[in-house]
């Protein structure tokens, strides 16, 4: 029996190769892990990832281990499909991931906008991803995880995330702007 807990992962998929398999980069696990097109039993899904299989696109997805490699256990096409069960410890993990982590940053501000979309993200939860290493260093990055709107709020927002990379503005000042307006 198997007692491993699942954990949620996400990956930006370029290219599904002609014969249907391929793997997946992780943020939980350091080997990539092994992807079937023929073995996902979700016809819809399948369906779906047929029609994006020339296109940039995201998957989240959770895994198992088979012998020595993991193997896609779960997917999901969209965050708001994953189970809710799943996701406190993906927050947890994508922060980590701002901090540690190997993983694009502007991969992650994707999951991060979604994440916000889904009310998944509190303020607090928040106010880690802004105060992160990979943001930052390149506080750029969060205007890729404003949504339409929240353009909106800010008079012109690359001129204010250009200020706070070079450093006109004191890091708790722009923290605690972005959170008053957005929160």
């Amino acid at each position: 029996m198997n007692d491993e807990k699942e954990l949620l992962d996400f990956c930006r998929v370029k290219k599904i190769f002609d014969k249907g398999f391929g793997f997946l980069s992780s943020i939980n696990y350091r080997r990539d892990v092994f992807f079937h097109f023929s073995k996902i039993k979700d016809q819809s899904v399948k369906d779906e990832l047929n029609k994006l299989k020339r296109g940039l696109f995201y998957i989240f997805y959770t895994s198992k281990a088979v012998g020595e490699k993991r193997k896609v256990a779960r997917m999901w096409l969209d965050l708001k499909n994953v189970p809710d069960d799943l996701i406190p410890a993906f927050v947890f993990k994508i922060i980590d991931e701002l901090n540690e982590g190997r993983t694009n940053p502007f991969e992650l501000a994707y999951v991060v906008k979604e994440l916000r979309k889904l009310n998944y993200l509190n303020a607090k939860d928040f106010e880690l991803v802004l105060n992160s290493k990979k943001i930052l260093n390149n506080p750029s990055i969060a205007i890729k995880m404003l949504n339409d709107n929240e353009y909106e709020l800010f008079d012109d927002v690359h001129n204010y995330f250009d200020e706070i990379t070079e450093k006109k503005i004191d890091t708790k000042i722009w923290t605690e702007t972005v959170l008053n307006k957005l929160y």
